[in-house]
């Protein structure tokens, strides 16, 4: 349905069902259909529409001919996406730079990226020389 871009009754029809509106009323509302629906979704958002939204950032960021307006909002919305500016960057805390934090934020900071790091590592050792 979603990589088809079916509605649901269309989609049910094609399925084979008797009655595909009532079918994809009732299949819509299922926890677990709304579930997949939803991951594919987010499957769709995060290859499909993100390759092509990164491709026209680029594209209205490279145009001679785009307006400087649209131009500084393509570059605004790549540097947002990529955590360098707006409230998601990383290596600030609430919007301030790491110049105007205090020693003990910097030190929460450098703890949780220490702990995320952490959770990233594998054991590498080999089981003999584990027991060694």
């Amino acid at each position: 349905m979603v990589s088809e871009q079916k509605r649901p009754t269309e989609a049910a029809r094609l399925a084979g069902y008797a009655h595909p509106k009532q079918s994809a009323y009732d299949l819509t509302r299922n926890p677990s259909i709304a579930l997949l629906l939803r991951q594919e979704r987010q499957t769709v958002y995060q290859t499909d529409l993100a390759s092509l939204a990164a491709h026209t950032i680029r594209d209205v960021m490279n145009d001679v001919d785009a307006p400087a307006s649209a131009k500084i909002s393509a570059a605004r919305t790549a540097l947002e996406l990529a955590g360098d500016l707006g409230p998601n960057a990383k290596d600030t805390i609430q919007g301030r730079s790491l110049a105007e934090l205090t020693p003990e934020e910097l030190s929460s900071m450098i703890d949780r990226w220490e702990g995320d790091r952490a959770a990233l590592a594998k054991d590498v050792t080999t089981q003999s020389a584990a027991q060694k």
